[in-house]
């Protein structure tokens, strides 16, 4: 297990070490966000390294030694996050034998590499996650997702203005940070407590979360509170859509795996202000992501479409297949 100060001191900028804290103590929200932030420090070490003539060696354990970090503390609860930065570093053993210079260059190659793809992915999202909403009026969003931020931006309509239902998610404070690219967009805003999820969602077109992780079978992860979004959603037969890019897949779960919980203390959260001693006699955790069965979602909007819930399987295997040929 890597500590988290040994994947610091992998960093020597001020603005790598910033996105490294920000990511750490949630300062910034989205596993598409952190894949992103993270493949700016993979380039900042390799960056450094030429600078500076490091060894071949240092650099590469370096990238290891903060790309394992992440892989074992986000990647824990985002199996997207694991699987971008595999790619990313795919095969960067390979490069110890060659000068600083030419390394360095292969080594923000194969990371750009991924980012162009991925930004195409999602791109697609937003594209199809706008068609999808076309005929709405009233929407509601659930916890921050950068991929449902940009889909937010993009929403627009000629013809009339969205409201935009935002509860927020008192797990991780998820419901502010849409409020900008709300504004931005010129939507009506509805800002509610997560607890006024049903009462508000009755009025609503449709529902709109992003996803942590997703099985081929359809079941997704999102923070807490989505259970209950879908829930009310298929309770009153209102649509409710997962935007996410396929590289979310978590395909483990076909052999077996079950994804454990994390579980987050909200001691802070929930009671800064409490007596301390009141605070030490009581449990305050609380899971960070809950899976959605397949039942409660209309459909998952991917970079391949608009596809059911429940027909997700071909698409999710076909995906991973093409992922090991590269």
């Amino acid at each position: 297990m890597i500590e988290v100060e040994d994947a610091r001191q992998t960093l020597d900028d001020e603005q790598s070490i910033q996105a490294f804290d920000d990511i750490v103590y949630q300062r910034v929200l989205g596993a598409s966000k952190h894949i992103s932030m993270i493949g700016d420090m993979i380039e900042s070490i390799a960056l450094i390294g030429e600078k500076n003539h490091a060894s071949v060696h240092s650099v590469v354990d370096k990238i290891k030694t903060l790309s394992q970090y992440f892989i074992e503390t986000r990647g824990a609860a985002s199996q997207a996050i694991s699987n971008a930065i595999n790619i990313m570093i795919k095969n960067i053993d390979e490069v110890r034998n060659l000068d600083v210079e030419e390394a360095s260059k292969l080594i923000i190659q194969k990371k750009n590499n991924y980012l162009i793809q991925s930004e195409k992915a999602i791109n697609k999202v937003v594209k199809y996650g706008v068609e999808a909403a076309s005929s709405m009026k009233t929407i509601m969003v659930f916890d921050y997702s950068s991929t449902v931020n940009k889909w937010l931006q993009n929403l627009n309509n000629e013809n009339k203005n969205y409201t935009i239902v935002i509860p927020e998610s008192r797990i991780i404070n998820g419901g502010y940070p849409f409020i900008e690219a709300c504004r931005e967009a010129g939507h009506q805003i509805k800002f509610i407590p997560d607890a006024a999820i049903m009462y508000y969602l009755k009025g609503c077109d449709g529902a709109f979360f992003g996803a942590e992780t997703f099985y081929p079978d359809g079941t997704t992860f999102n923070t807490t509170g989505s259970d209950i979004v879908g829930l009310v959603c298929k309770e009153f037969n209102i649509p409710l859509y997962v935007l996410t890019p396929m590289i979310k897949v978590d395909i483990r779960a076909i052999y077996g795996y079950k994804k454990q919980l994390k579980i987050n203390d909200l001691t802070e959260e929930l009671a800064s202000n409490w007596d301390s001693n009141l605070k030490s006699k009581i449990d305050f955790n609380c899971p960070e992501l809950l899976g959605v069965e397949p039942k409660y979602i209309t459909a998952i909007i991917t970079e391949e479409g608009i596809i059911p819930a429940n027909q997700l399987f071909n698409n999710s295997k076909k995906f991973h297949d093409s992922l090991k040929g590269e």
